[in-house]
């Protein structure tokens, strides 16, 4: 860490969080030799275990550190063709980047009110082509069952529902008792005769 980098404006203006990652994300640049600027690559678990913090907070803080031009995203995090996640391949801006032999310094021109931009990650697949992913639906369309099969069995609202074996039921005329006749209560056999209103009106 250069501590006249720490004294500048952006930094002091950084949370606490993002202040505590960025020597992590520094740990990870290999040197002016082996310069992997540009290529440095942590993913937001990573640094949530390294600086003791949730997942959520490590993304503010990245976010932090983008904002005030210390951490440009040189690609952003990504599922690659195999399904693998990939994440964000990194520039630390007060490190020179290849092919550039000067760092750009970016914090150094950060003012307040006036923050850079910050690399969102995109959707994989929205579309669901080749497979990948099922689309959502879209408001007023039907969602399909396991198997991606339409529920043929449900009716719509309105319509009688049928039996289990999607068979309608149907009922004898000749088994429906007449107004007045009698009724079975009880066991095989057992008939009690029950007078209907009808008959005592009469």
């Amino acid at each position: 860490m250069v501590r006249q980098n720490m004294e500048c404006p952006a930094w002091r203006a950084l949370s606490l969080p993002a202040q505590a990652i960025y020597p992590w994300l520094k740990l990870e640049w290999k040197g002016p030799k082996a310069n992997n600027n540009g290529k440095i690559s942590l993913s937001l678990r990573q640094i949530a275990d390294r600086a003791g913090c949730n997942i959520k907070t490590a993304m503010r803080a990245l976010h932090d550190l983008q904002r005030k031009g210390f951490v440009v995203v040189k690609r952003p995090a990504n599922l690659g063709l195999d399904g693998e996640a990939r994440s964000h391949l990194l520039e630390l801006t007060e490190v020179a980047c290849p092919p550039e032999t000067r760092p750009r310094n970016l914090f150094k021109e950060w003012e307040p009110g006036a923050d850079f931009p910050v690399a969102e990650v995109s959707t994989n697949n929205p579309e669901g082509r080749n497979g990948k992913k099922i689309p959502v639906p879209s408001r007023g369309m039907k969602r399909s069952l396991k198997g991606h099969e339409k529920n043929e069995h449900v009716p719509s609202r309105g319509k009688d529902r049928s039996p289990k074996g999607h068979e309608h039921a149907q009922i004898d005329p000749a088994h429906v008792p007449s107004k007045g006749t009698s009724l079975v209560t009880r066991g095989l056999g057992e008939i009690i005769d029950i007078e209907t209103k009808s008959r005592k009106a009469q």
